[in-house]
């Protein structure tokens, strides 16, 4: 499999949120309702991921040498290597949150999902969200229909600084290991993010600050014990143990749609109250 991966490098950011625009335009999602500050201290908007946002430029204010700047990050899917969401899917025998077998990136079947949103809750970055009204788990895709056809992701192609590039494995670790020596070289002490975590991201991060900055990235993002067990069945547990440990994913997905379903009888009952 010759994996695929994102970097995004901050350095060359600015904040256009043209990446946010050729992503919803791509994949026909809506708009939000927003409101001027979505975020304390920033200009973020939308304030966070959602069933219909799959990608976000996030804004941390912070203070440098007495002076207020801006940094930018784009935040989508990090299609992880080592993917929670995967492992947390109780669909079998095929997993409805899935790898792209050509590209490595992590995708929905929306035709397998049923919304049990065990993705939502197990995942570190708080990425997949299930869309209340198509009852599915939506993400980023990666563009796996645009790069299958020898087109670049959405946000790759719009991005005016070519601030997002995309390629194989191998030719973003170069793009990176590259723009790390020019950064260092103008006084930058640039963090690449992602190629350790949770086995690799395939959407990296060449950050040009320390990673405090950053507030909301996780610098050693985990997978919850409860999928410990998950991890190579074939060597850590017998057959007997992981039949009984994906039993225990698939009752979680069933409370999990439950609650689902209760909520939302609960919310048209009070909107046909309040009509």
């Amino acid at each position: 499999m010759a994996d695929n991966a994102f970097l995004y490098d901050g350095s060359l950011c600015i904040a256009c949120r043209s990446c946010q625009v050729a992503c919803k335009q791509w994949n026909y999602l809506p708009g939000e309702k927003t409101k001027f500050f979505a975020k304390a201290g920033g200009y973020q908007n939308p304030s966070d991921l959602s069933s219909i946002t799959w990608c976000i430029v996030r804004f941390y204010e912070i203070m440098k040498d007495d002076e207020v700047e801006w940094l930018f990050r784009r935040n989508h899917c990090f299609h992880c290597t080592d993917a929670a969401c995967i492992k947390a899917c109780p669909v079998e025998p095929v997993k409805a949150m899935t790898r792209h077998p050509k590209f490595g990136t992590v995708f929905v079947n929306q035709d397998l999902c049923i919304a049990c949103g065990a993705c939502e809750e197990y995942c570190p970055f708080g990425v997949p969200h299930v869309d209340e009204n198509l009852v599915k788990a939506r993400k980023c895709t990666a563009c796996y229909d645009r790069v299958a056809n020898g087109l670049l992701p959405a946000c790759a192609t719009t991005c005016p600084t070519k601030a997002i590039r995309y390629g194989t494995m191998d030719e973003i670790l170069a793009i990176a290991s590259a723009r790390t020596k020019v950064l260092q070289k103008e006084g930058f002490k640039p963090v690449m993010y992602g190629k350790k975590q949770l086995g690799g991201l395939h959407s990296m991060l060449l950050l040009p600050e320390k990673l405090d900055y950053y507030t909301d990235l996780p610098a050693n993002p985990k997978i919850s014990r409860d999928l410990g067990s998950l991890e190579q069945p074939t060597k850590a547990m017998p057959s007997m143990s992981l039949g009984v440990a994906s039993l225990g994913l698939a009752v979680v997905a069933i409370e999990k749609l439950r609650q689902r379903r209760n909520s939302l009888m609960t919310k048209k009952l009070e909107e046909v109250e309040s009509d």
